[in-house]
């Protein structure tokens, strides 16, 4: 017979808590790479969206005033998987050229004509790029803010979202793209 000293291996109470611990640990590790997908996904709108603005700042210097993009492009939305800039998106942003580089997540926008903006003078605009990233079905979206001389922002003509607020000082972010919903507007926050 076996004497207890003798006998080797690992008890079930070991096991089990050795499991446990790397369940925890897996789910943390996904719960992070998650978010991680996330924020490299919204690289795509945050640098488009700063090229759209330049692009519309280049326009305003040489005509006087800021173009707007008739409806939002690429169709559809949601994007259910990302989509090849196509020529439709091309004609609608030829006016300033912008063209975003092979496949996109984002659906982009840009307003700045009378009907869409309150600021009469055409001195301001609103670039917008929108998505589903997470697949709920809810919008989040990154935007370019360009207040006019007045300091009369233009709403975005898709959601009518306004200005996105600095978390840290509660104002409002101007001439800068950011992330939005980033709190305030009565939105949660989606896909950030």
């Amino acid at each position: 017979m076996l004497s207890r000293k003798n006998a080797g291996g690992f008890t079930l109470v070991e096991l089990m808590i050795t499991v446990a611990i790397i369940g925890v640990l897996s789910a943390t590790a996904i719960t992070l790479f998650q978010g991680q997908q996330l924020r490299s996904k919204r690289a795509e709108g945050m640098t488009n969206i700063e090229a759209l603005a330049k692009m519309a700042k280049s326009h305003f210097g040489e005509s006087g005033s800021y173009p707007s993009v008739a409806g939002s492009w690429p169709a559809p939305f949601p994007i259910p998987a990302p989509l090849k800039w196509d020529a439709a998106s091309s004609t609608a942003f030829g006016a300033i050229g912008f063209k975003a580089e092979g496949a996109v997540r984002y659906r982009y926008d840009l307003d700045a004509s009378v009907a869409e903006c309150p600021c009469a003078s055409e001195n301001c605009f609103t670039a917008i790029a929108f998505s589903d990233l997470e697949g709920d079905g809810a919008a989040g979206g990154v935007a370019y803010f360009q207040r006019d001389r007045l300091g009369v922002e233009c709403p975005t003509a898709i959601f009518g979202w306004n200005a996105p607020t600095n978390p840290r000082t509660g104002l409002p972010i101007y001439e800068a793209a950011a992330a939005y919903p980033a709190g305030g507007g009565g939105l949660a926050p989606d896909d950030y």
